[in-house]
């Protein structure tokens, strides 16, 4: 399978004040094997029972840390409709293991551990998602005590000083749990196909709540970590869907998603066009108009909002204008292209500006009485 960006390459720049063959509601989980057969590489089941027969069938019995993590993924509500397996050999290392599912589908965007791996495979890991042309996210379990996922130096830490943003870390009782957070994100997106969704306090089934401190809960959060807690007795929710990089999940996910529709956009209108396309600005005015759609679509389900521009001046678009519907596209003049480019037969670059809906997590409620 060739590669799209040959054709059409997007890049995601994220601005703050102070960026689908790929399957988006779909989770993978690695399974090192002692017995690994070449077979195995790669399982698609449909159901908790499905898997937990699967898994049977490969040798991994009910209490097994592979079919534990399979029972937590589709015991989230509501709960995503496929999990892919894929066992490999204790040669390799998670990074060989997800290269060879590569090799053999795109067809899903989360990943997650059955078992417990060192800092140094998970970093290697981490890092090479951040690489990757298909976009993917790491969902992992962060075990210990709340002060060893804290410390100085700990796996957290380091993702944090890194800005990660291809691992959502939970502290959680065991190397599963991040089976569960993950059916927990799947099972989101794939009920909110035409609405947006955030994971912040959600519920994550097949996982306990940690008791806490306050203290701890927000040291934790601190580095772009997520707390699975019980608020006021009654809430267990999870805090706050983060990445290491303090980026949400949904910000991540939401980006991956547009720049991949961007693209397909892109490439269909290439090579869909019964008519080939000039080099002119009427050629910008037809790539401008196909993303104009595949933005607005973002906007009504909530991902895109109007909202002020606070980022550079980028094209017509200045600090401080309005962007309508939360987005704006800007193309340079053909006038202005190279001699080179033009040989190349290169389209001039569309620029486009975001602005993300965000979604709120706090609230102050004023009560005045009159005595």
């Amino acid at each position: 399978m060739l590669s799209l960006n040959t054709i059409a390459r997007v890049t995601v720049n994220v601005i703050r004040s102070s960026s689908r063959p790929t399957a988006f509601d779909t989770g993978l989980l690695l399974v090192k094997d002692p017995s690994f057969s070449g077979e195995k590489r790669l399982r698609v089941y449909s159901s908790s029972a499905e898997a937990a027969a699967g898994l049977a069938a490969d040798g991994f019995g009910e209490e097994t840390d592979p079919a534990i993590a399979a029972r937590k993924y589709f015991a989230a509500s509501p709960a995503p409709s496929r999990l892919l397996v894929s066992c490999y050999p204790a040669t390799e290392s998670p990074v060989q293991a997800l290269d060879a599912v590569l090799e053999k589908t795109r067809d899903f965007y989360g990943i997650a551990l059955a078992d417990e791996r060192t800092d140094a495979e998970i970093l290697a890991l981490d890092s090479h998602l951040a690489g990757l042309e298909k976009p993917a996210v790491l969902f992992l379990a962060l075990t210990g005590t709340p002060g060893e996922v804290s410390a100085s130096g700990s796996l957290l830490q380091r993702l944090h000083a890194a800005a990660s943003r291809r691992t959502v870390p939970v502290f959680a009782a065991a190397a599963t749990d991040g089976a569960a957070l993950m059916g927990a994100a799947m099972g989101q997106q794939l009920a909110h196909a035409a609405s947006a969704f955030s994971l912040c306090y959600k519920k994550v089934g097949g996982m306990e709540p940690s008791s806490l401190t306050q203290a701890q809960a927000e040291a934790i959060e601190a580095l772009g970590g997520n707390v699975y807690v019980t608020r006021g007795y009654t809430h267990i929710l999870l805090e706050k869907g983060s990445t290491p990089s303090l980026a949400r999940f949904d910000e991540v996910l939401y980006l991956d998603m547009i720049a991949e529709d961007l693209q397909n956009a892109a490439v269909s209108l290439l090579a869909d066009n019964p008519d080939r396309l000039p080099q002119t600005d009427d050629a910008s005015a037809q790539f401008m108009n196909a993303f104009s759609s595949v933005l607005a679509s973002y906007t009504a389900r909530g991902v895109l909002a109007t909202t002020l521009w606070r980022g550079s001046p980028l094209g017509n678009l200045s600090p401080g204008d309005y962007l309508e519907n939360g987005f704006s596209l800007w193309a340079d003049s053909y006038d202005n292209q190279t001699e080179a480019d033009r040989a190349a037969h290169k389209a001039m670059p569309i620029q486009v500006a975001l602005a993300l809906a965000g979604s709120l997590e706090s609230v102050v409620i004023s009560v005045n009485v009159q005595g």
